[in-house]
């Protein structure tokens, strides 16, 4: 063979090498519930009641036996994720990155409109990479999924069981587990000096609180932080960034818990993140907009306040109120109807909007949402503050 043919050749084997090289790797810890393990059946008590039938049945009936598995159908050019048997390398490097499916949340709720019984779940958690050695989040990426189900009869807890196995289990872009391996696709690790983006708080006021159903006016903190998780959810899939799990009852003194199906527990290490976020949820209207006799037309609107800042240096790059309309047809013959559902659209909306502004310039929706004057230059400079923290 010709010299050149060789040392070509030779070149492109040594740039396939180093290629495949650089790949990170990465084991893959399953599935775990967050906080202290001794509450997680009072917190996530239908995930619960699944994980402890599932143990009774084996292995590869867990959670974590499917997040292994569909996260060996990652095709990622700068993390190679290692099956769950490898054990993970703690000699000769720096950092020994592992992934997790953390669970944060789980809010169920059932409420009877005249005909039939309205349920709500939803499901929050994060796709964490961390670092074994020093036990701190290299990357998160904030996860969110809901259910509604109308059903004549007040749903067993068996059939919300149901559901709620059937939203981490889907194969579509609303299961938790395909949310997770979506956002490991997409992931890359951070550049030396990466700055950090979190949730720091978000406020319900009553007169929003006051509009939603009766399981969830009771605990206003589940409320807070499906919004929170919510926001960052959708914030983290559209620009793509890694952000911190959310401050709100995730960490005990800069100490976020969780517990491995497999019994295992870790504390990792979360401080404040470099750039917060501060969301409020005013208030929900309902205007009817039009009516015929096939039904009734209405518009459900979010009202909210979204604050981007850095608190090291005191400086606000986005302070506005926001508003978003989302409009209904409630057919003529339906007895009751669930505002609920599509309050939920108004806000879901309202945090879709705002960052596709953030993610590049968009429509009129920001001017004419927006109550600051200058909302282009605000939403110009958090734009280019968060491209900076991929």
């Amino acid at each position: 063979m010709h010299y050149k043919t060789m040392r070509g050749l030779g070149l492109a084997l040594l740039f396939f090498c180093s290629t495949m090289a650089s790949a990170a790797s990465v084991s893959v810890a399953g599935f775990a519930f967050a906080g202290d393990f001794k509450s997680a059946a009072e917190r996530f008590p239908y995930t619960y009641k699944l994980f402890k039938r599932q143990q009774a049945q084996g292995a590869q009936a867990g959670f974590s036996y499917l997040v292994n598995e569909r996260t060996q159908r990652i095709k990622s050019k700068e993390l190679e994720f290692q099956p769950a048997d490898k054990l993970v390398n703690l000699k000769n490097s720096d950092q020994a990155l592992m992934t997790v499916l953390m669970l944060t949340g789980e809010t169920v709720s059932t409420e009877y409109f005249g005909s039939y019984y309205k349920t709500f779940v939803n499901l929050r958690g994060d796709a964490l990479i961390f670092d074994y050695k020093s036990q701190t989040i290299v990357r998160s990426y904030p996860v969110s999924v809901v259910l509604f189900d109308a059903t004549p009869n007040q749903p067993t807890e068996e059939r919300i069981a149901g559901f709620v196995e059937d939203l981490i289990r889907r194969e579509d872009g609303r299961g938790l587990v395909t949310q997770f391996t979506r956002r490991l696709e997409a992931a890359t690790l951070p550049k030396e000096g990466a700055k950090t983006v979190q949730v720091r708080k978000s406020v319900v006021a009553p007169e929003a609180l006051a509009l939603m159903p009766e399981a969830l006016r009771k605990n206003p903190a589940a409320v807070e932080a499906m919004v929170s998780d919510s926001f960052a959810s959708i914030l983290s899939a559209k620009l793509g960034i890694s952000m911190l799990p959310s401050a709100i009852g995730h960490a005990v003194g800069g100490v976020m818990s969780m517990r491995l199906e497999n019994g295992d527990d870790f504390k990792l290490k979360l401080g404040e993140g470099d750039y917060l976020f501060d969301l409020k949820l005013n208030k929900m209207v309902k205007i009817k907009q039009s009516e015929n006799n096939i039904g009734t037309a209405y518009v459900y609107g979010a009202y909210g306040n979204v604050h981007f800042f850095e608190p090291s240096l005191n400086t606000d790059y986005l302070n506005s109120d926001f508003k978003n309309g989302e409009t209904a047809v409630v057919p003529i013959d339906q007895i009751g109807t669930d505002d609920f559902s599509a309050y939920q659209d108004a806000i879901r909306g309202l945090f879709l909007k705002l960052a596709d502004a953030l993610q590049q310039p968009s429509g009129k929706w920001l001017t004419t949402a927006a109550a600051a004057k200058d909302i282009e230059a605000q939403v110009e400079a958090s734009r280019e503050i968060l491209r900076k923290t991929k």
